[in-house]
């Protein structure tokens, strides 16, 4: 049904046809500029045929309405959301007082940080854990028991790791706990540390 729509004037993208089960309109995948909404009661192909003349003959943006506005407002926004703001506040005719709170909520989540971005972890502690990785892989071996395949890790000294837990106020998280063991584990060839709070034997 697309082959027979106007690209839009607006910003140059392709429209597309959007139902649910009463109504439909044209609507910009670029801008978001649409038709105003047409009833399905005299079925698909006639609403369409009457959004594809309003479609194929305007020549202005259709004016920002208020619930476009109440809908995008509440939703998460991100930086693929610019143009769609954008074209709301350039088709925005009227209400200013009412609406400008409005833009400028949706302003403020654009210039939010992505949710994505909140969530990296810092480089140290990627670094950290990849040591820790490597750590385990060079230990791993694969055994043979009763025919079957087996991973398995050499055993790892976790007395430094209890020592450090003494004398700095303990932990019940089994993961901090083993990350402290990979810690003090020495690379392959490195001299083994002694236990803090224990000299070395001379």
């Amino acid at each position: 049904m697309a082959d027979d729509l106007l690209i839009c004037a607006h910003c140059g993208s392709q429209p597309r046809f959007i139902a649910n089960r009463f109504e439909a309109v044209i609507a910009c995948t670029g801008c978001g500029m649409s038709t105003p909404p047409e009833s399905l009661d005299a079925g698909r192909d006639q609403a369409h045929a009457i959004l594809r003349g309003i479609w194929n003959t305007r020549l202005t943006p259709r004016p920002t309405e208020q619930h476009e506005l109440s809908a995008i407002v509440r939703k998460e926004l991100s930086s693929s959301d610019l143009g769609t703001v954008l074209a709301l506040i350039a088709r925005n005719e009227g209400d200013w007082e009412a609406r400008g709170p409005l833009f400028a909520a949706m302003a403020e989540k654009l210039l939010q940080p992505e949710p994505f971005l909140q969530q990296i972890v810092p480089a140290e502690a990627l670094l950290k854990d990849a040591n820790r990785y490597r750590k385990l892989m060079r230990r791993a071996k694969i055994v043979h028991i009763d025919g079957r395949p087996w991973v398995h890790i050499e055993p790892l000294d976790a007395l430094p790791a209890t020592v450090s837990e003494e004398l700095f106020g303990g932990t019940t998280i089994l993961e901090e706990f083993l990350g402290r063991v990979l810690d003090t584990t020495p690379e392959p060839g490195e001299a083994v540390l002694p236990p803090l709070g224990k000299q070395p034997k001379p």
